[in-house]
């Protein structure tokens, strides 16, 4: 569960949350793809929360060229956060080690 608490001494606004997330569970196979949680990107997307939901397969995630052999490993249960200049429109790409995966994503 995600909590989202106002404080109004926040100092940096570019930190905060503005817009509702959106997620999804994407289906992470041995061919590199684009991860996102909806249909598509989410314009302006500040931060993206993966998930291995696999119990036993660990997947990588990193540019278009990632590979099994290459990338940031997630481990199985394992979270990764990123965090995006809003401005900058980047893909992020996954690839499972083994056979297909569920991976929950979340975009804010």
């Amino acid at each position: 569960m995600l909590a989202v608490l106002a404080n109004p001494s926040v100092k940096n606004a570019s930190n905060t949350v503005t817009v509702n997330p959106v997620i999804g569970v994407k289906s992470v196979t041995a061919t590199a793809a684009a991860i996102f949680a909806g249909a598509s990107v989410l314009a302006n997307r500040k931060k993206m929360i993966l998930r291995n939901e696999d119990p036993a397969i660990r997947c990588r995630v990193g540019p278009a060229t990632v590979s099994q052999q290459s990338g940031f490993p997630i481990e199985p249960g394992g979270v990764l956060e990123i965090t995006f200049d809003p401005v900058t429109a980047i893909s992020i790409f996954a690839i499972s080690e083994g056979a297909s995966i569920q991976m929950a994503v979340m975009e804010l």
